[in-house]
């Protein structure tokens, strides 16, 4: 049998939250609502499926589309429940982001207007009840930091022109840029801090990494909301680190995509889409030795990390892993190499530089980079063509 979008109960969910929506009796409403979350949720779980066969590239727009669809009817129900309103309006900004995170846009974007205006409710409730305090400020230890060596520190640049850029820096070495954030509002008037992230999007859900990093055998993958992990993760130690990593937040959350700017420097490639990823975690997150295909502009607005980079000519020597998934990461602990495994690694020369607040570093095409956050941290990268 073909499986088709046209196949899933969607004509019912309409017609049954339409009926609810003209019920009359409280008890009456409750029960079609039930009811309805019921039917929702059958058509969810079918949606899934289809969304889960064979590559995600491959799939249909339309089930994703159709996902963010019932996701919508699964949002305006728990909204039409009147018990215990702040526990159906967690249910109901879940649902949101659901339908975010596994569909497409719709309806000029009001699954983000719905759970951006649930998030501010919710977050004015849990001021009133003074749920959250405040965070202390974190104390980090010298220990973290690694001893640079002065010959082997990547060149630092004040706000290059255009021009020197293109001439001087594109496509030939990697650089530090400092005043190319100094008028971001995430690094001004909207300062942003564990605070301030609760506020604006604390009750979003949002994929994370968990373990300390890609390679390892432990590693997985989890959802949860801003909230839980900044509790779970950043406030308290956790045996298993967890990551926000290379997620296309600002998508999902148009008013942290308001605090960042895009860099002028990325109109220079050959094309205009720019790929725009958060990083958001605690101290000791590791991306491991890689390199990535596109150009890079890894922009620090919170914390510090520690960067290695390799050129892609010394690429023998970083003992790329053999399988097609990882032929991009090196299978080098960078920090603790074992070098009878890996005899080539100490003789391959590299630069470093520890990222502060407002720096930017610039990374060309293939160029190996490891990095470590030296202390609760949050990057944001953008990488084009």
């Amino acid at each position: 049998m073909v499986v088709t979008a046209s196949s899933c109960p969607k004509s019912e969910i309409v017609e049954s939250y339409l009926k609810l929506c003209i019920t009359s009796s409280s008890q009456a409403e409750k029960t079609e609502c039930s009811s309805l979350l019921l039917t929702i949720d059958a058509a969810l779980s079918y949606v899934w499926e289809q969304l889960h066969t064979g590559q995600w590239k491959d799939v249909d727009p339309v089930w994703r589309q159709l996902y963010s669809y019932i996701s919508l009817f699964k949002t305006l129900a728990y909204l039409k429940l009147d018990e215990d309103s702040r526990l159906h309006l967690a249910d109901a900004i879940t649902a949101c982001d659901m339908g975010l995170i596994m569909g497409e846009p719709i309806l000029d974007g009001l699954l983000t207007s719905i759970a951006s205006n649930i998030n501010e409710k919710l977050w004015e409730s849990s001021q009133t009840k003074s749920t959250f305090k405040e965070t202390d400020k974190e104390e980090v230890g010298k220990e973290y930091y690694p001893q640079l060596n002065q010959k082997n520190l990547i060149e630092t640049v004040q706000l290059p022109s255009i021009e020197t850029f293109l001439l001087d820096i594109m496509n030939k070495k990697p650089v530090v840029i400092t005043g190319a954030m100094d008028f971001w509002p995430a690094m001004e008037e909207r300062r942003w801090s564990v605070n301030y992230l609760r506020k604006v999007a604390g009750y979003r859900t949002v994929p994370i990494e968990i373990g300390s990093k890609y390679t390892d055998d432990a590693w997985s993958q989890s959802l949860t909301t801003i909230n839980e992990f900044i509790d779970d993760y950043i406030l308290k130690p956790n045996k298993a680190a967890g990551y926000l990593a290379q997620y296309q937040l600002f998508q999902q959350i148009p008013q942290l995509k308001n605090d960042i700017v895009i860099p002028d420097y990325c109109h220079l490639g050959t094309c205009d889409d720019i790929n725009v990823n958060a990083w958001f975690g605690p101290l000791g997150t590791i991306s491991p030795l890689h390199y990535d295909p596109d150009h890079n502009f890894l922009s620090q607005v919170v914390g510090s990390k520690y960067i290695r980079l390799y050129k892609e000519q010394v690429t023998s020597s970083l003992y790329p892993f053999e399988q097609e998934l990882l032929f991009n990461t090196s299978q080098v602990d960078v920090e603790n190499p074992d070098l009878k495994r890996f005899p080539l690694f100490s003789s391959a020369p590299y630069v470093e530089a520890i990222l502060e607040p407002g720096s930017m570093l610039y990374l060309p095409p293939r160029m190996w980079h490891y990095i470590r956050s030296l202390s609760t941290s949050f990057s944001v990268s953008f990488w084009w063509k």
